[in-house]
């Protein structure tokens, strides 16, 4: 069986696919895989899985969006703004829909695996004629998403004789059973398995040195956008909760961390190493950062931003089941953010909800039951298609 997966716009979202590629992988099925951006090539291929590029290199995302005045607006409503990304990522996603063409006429898949926003994977799938995969990154429901990128791949859709996005022939949802909306459609439930980027350890990233520590992580993204300034201030803010503070970040970003903070330990360290020795995780409300403290039942301390409506509802999901605290950039004061700390550290409560909701994840079909549900759906469709 051939699968062409398309994994998406950042390196996290590479991550998310990794778990079900490798067990496609290891069950003997040749696997390739795209991304929405040149520059995540290095990211698929530092996972082990083998990488096509279907981007422009020369072609940034802003110039991308750029070519239509209506995809330069930022809404100031989280709603519209959520409903707005869903534009965004469509426009990335359909301007590579030629080059995936021309990639199927070399190598023709059996199915094609997609990521929540990969909104070429559908319209892929129903050219060819194969089954389509839907695998979710995250807790979040992409509904509004979907409503402003069904808005945007209207001339596409309309090529192929549709006026809306085509329903995917599986769902694969990784939230754990008691975070699914009561409303939540059926799906294909898969344990989620963190797909890191890994590197030769030292002690001090798998052990700690202290009775309490904490993670404190804002993505991949710090240098990219800059938020130095954000992240010392978180740090500078746990420092007096009189634990030990570990920063994983990328390479590029540890320079200039080195240079501002002290006393904490920072470098690149997989956040699936780092997790499962912090009493408290602090950040951004990241699916893939959420999703990993979930895995190990690490209690969170969430600081999103406000403007991000998916950010800010999977936050209140986790606080609502009793395994996190939330706090608005404006409220992560030096006092508030050390409270929440010690507030999760001194309360077991929060880590006995974290760990049961680690127990339900354990317990969701493997990546490799899953594969073998892959092939089910491929074998019914071969068998219900002419020669």
């Amino acid at each position: 069986m051939r699968v062409l997966i398309l994994a998406g716009i950042a390196p996290s979202t590479i991550f998310s696919h990794v778990p079900l590629a490798t067990a496609l992988r290891n069950a003997g099925h040749q696997v390739m895989v795209t991304a929405s951006l040149d520059d995540l090539i290095p990211t698929i291929t530092g996972v082990g899985l083998p990488a096509v590029r279907i981007t422009d290199p020369e072609l940034s995302p802003r110039q991308i969006i750029a070519r239509d005045s209506r995809l330069l607006e930022i809404p100031e409503d989280p709603i519209a703004r959520e409903q707005q990304s869903g534009h965004w990522y469509a426009r990335l996603e359909a301007v590579t829909l030629d080059a995936l063409l021309a990639f199927t006429e070399d190598w023709s898949p059996d199915v094609i695996v997609g990521g929540m926003a990969s909104y070429a994977a559908p319209l892929l799938a129903k050219r060819l004629g194969v089954p389509h995969v839907r695998h979710g990154w995250d807790i979040h429901d992409p509904h509004l998403l979907d409503l402003g990128a069904t808005e945007e791949l209207q001339p596409e859709l309309a090529e192929l004789g549709l006026s809306g996005i085509p329903e995917p022939d599986m769902t694969i949802d990784i939230t754990p059973p008691s975070l699914r909306p009561p409303n939540a459609a059926p799906a294909q439930m898969m344990r989620w398995i963190p797909g890191n980027t890994q590197c030769r350890l030292e002690p001090w990233m798998y052990t700690r040195g202290a009775d309490t520590r904490i993670g404190v992580t804002i993505g991949t993204g710090v240098a990219s956008y800059n938020q130095y300034d954000f992240l010392q201030a978180i740090v500078e803010n746990i420092s007096i909760a009189d634990a030990e503070v570990v920063v994983p970040v990328t390479e590029d970003a540890l320079p200039v961390l080195r240079d501002r903070l002290t006393n904490v330990l920072a470098g690149w360290i997989p956040l699936d190493v780092l997790a499962p020795t912090c009493d408290v995780l602090v950040h951004q409300s990241g699916g893939s950062t959420m999703m990993t403290a979930l895995t190990f039942g690490v209690p969170q301390v969430l600081v999103p931003d406000p403007a991000l409506h998916r950010a800010n509802s999977m936050a209140r999901r986790i606080v609502e089941a009793g395994a996190g605290i939330l706090l608005t950039p404006e409220e992560a004061t030096s006092d508030a953010v050390a409270k929440g700390c010690q507030e999760i550290v001194s309360n077991p409560t929060y880590a006995a909800a974290a760990r049961a909701l680690a127990r339900e994840i354990a317990a969701l079909p493997l990546p490799s039951e899953v594969a073998r549900r892959i092939e089910w759906l491929v074998h019914e469709g071969s068998t219900g298609r002419p020669d």
